[in-house]
């Protein structure tokens, strides 16, 4: 079945979000809660065909587009591999941030926080410091480019005042990297994307935080796993350069490095 002729449920409480724009299909008009429950009731018993196979050429299939993106995933794995299962990760608007919104495994509710799509530059030292101070047995890290954290450095001090169980980790490329990236292949020059940076290790020093100062992944891993047993704030600085951008996985609009491979199951109609 084609998603030109798939029929759909459209389940909702509200009468004027059941018509169009939508396609043709089946209207119930009830609370989300109760309707999936009969939905269920009234599916009991049936027996789909396993896509078992189908699903596991598809994970495939993505995994081979997105481990192309190095450094990030790198950094991907190392948080993945410390951070513990019921421990939150905050992302931001940043190379490994963006990576990680669709690549980073999550493994119970609530333990990756996103800005969404607000955009919001700057949010993320802020958020993690409240989800950590509201979420003291767990492990929070926060991840930052270098110009998303310029936003809220001040807050250093609340995180070496309170202790919370954080550790804020800064990738810092000199420059508001994503921006540039789109000045240069849109306009074909880059205009006030610089940044002048503190000395991020002497900042987290002077704070009296415990520091860590790294350029590559293997270095990150080693010092995030310490941090993570070690319990309580950390501030990491990470020196990276130019990242591949991998925003052809998710919107058209960017061009694809290179040919995506071709899909298992068939290019859409």
């Amino acid at each position: 079945m084609s998603r030109d002729t798939a029929q759909y449920i459209y389940l909702n409480i509200e009468p004027d979000n059941l018509g169009a724009p939508r396609a043709p299909g089946v209207q119930l008009l009830a609370d989300a809660a109760v309707g999936v429950q009969h939905l269920y009731q009234a599916l009991e018993g049936h027996q789909a065909p396993s896509r078992t196979k189908e699903v596991a050429q598809v994970r495939a299939w993505c995994d081979q587009q997105i481990n192309l993106l190095e450094p990030q995933m790198s950094y991907v794995g190392a948080l993945r591999r410390h951070i513990p299962d019921n421990g939150i990760l905050v992302s931001e608007l940043t190379q490994v941030g963006y990576v990680s919104n669709f690549a980073y495994p999550v493994y119970q509710p609530r333990t990756l926080i996103t800005p969404g799509y607000q955009g919001t530059l700057g949010y993320g030292f802020a958020t993690a410091l409240g989800v950590s101070i509201g979420n003291p047995d767990r492990v929070t890290v926060s991840i930052n480019g270098d110009g998303g954290f310029g936003w809220n450095l001040q807050e250093l001090a609340t995180l070496a005042k309170y202790q919370p169980n954080l550790i804020t980790v800064v990738f810092a490329d000199g420059a508001f990297g994503n921006v540039r990236r789109i000045q240069s292949r849109v306009f074909k020059r880059e205009i006030g994307t610089s940044l002048h940076n503190p000395d991020f290790a002497k900042l987290g020093e002077a704070y009296g935080l415990p520091t860590h100062s790294v350029d590559s992944p293997a270095a990150f891993d080693a010092v995030l796993a310490a941090a993570v047993k070690a319990g309580g704030p950390h501030f990491i600085s990470v020196r990276v350069g130019v990242m591949p951008g991998g925003w052809h996985l998710i919107h058209s609009f960017s061009p694809a490095p290179h040919p995506a491979p071709v899909n298992p199951l068939g290019e859409p109609a």
